[in-house]
């Protein structure tokens, strides 16, 4: 009798983590990465001070795309205050930034590992010159 119980248990135990609901998907495990930080955009203005530069200001609604190497992607937006924040399964993956501003600053590829925190902080160019006056 003992062992009928006994097996009985390690049947269930074994088979709880096997479930699945039907049309659900894996349920989250901590072999997620991390990758945070925040998005400006320098110039701040066409015209700055003299001796006064603009630390960068906050790009809020930025889509960031994290592709893979089988082609699948995952997405962040960047808050009000420009900062975003993503959980990324272990793998390398090109950061591609939806936006007519080029990237100065920050890196485009990165290595996520199961367990890390990666913080990406990005300067972009915001295209804001003075203008060339004209002869």
């Amino acid at each position: 009798m003992r062992k009928a119980i006994l097996a009985a248990v390690l049947l269930v135990a074994a088979g709880c983590g096997a479930y699945q609901f039907p049309g659900g998907s894996e349920s989250p495990t901590p072999a997620m990465g991390t990758v945070s930080g925040r998005v400006v955009a320098v110039p701040c203005a066409p015209v700055e001070q003299p001796g006064k530069t603009c630390a960068g200001k906050p790009v809020p609604n930025l889509e960031l795309d994290y592709v893979d190497g089988t082609g699948g992607a995952s997405r962040t937006v960047t808050d009000a205050e420009g900062n975003y924040s993503i959980n990324l399964k272990p793998a390398s993956y090109a950061v591609k930034i939806s936006s007519y501003m080029r990237v100065i600053s920050g890196p485009l590829k990165l290595q996520v590992a199961a367990g890390s925190s990666i913080v990406a902080n990005y300067v972009l160019d915001s295209g804001i010159r003075v203008p060339v006056q004209q002869e």
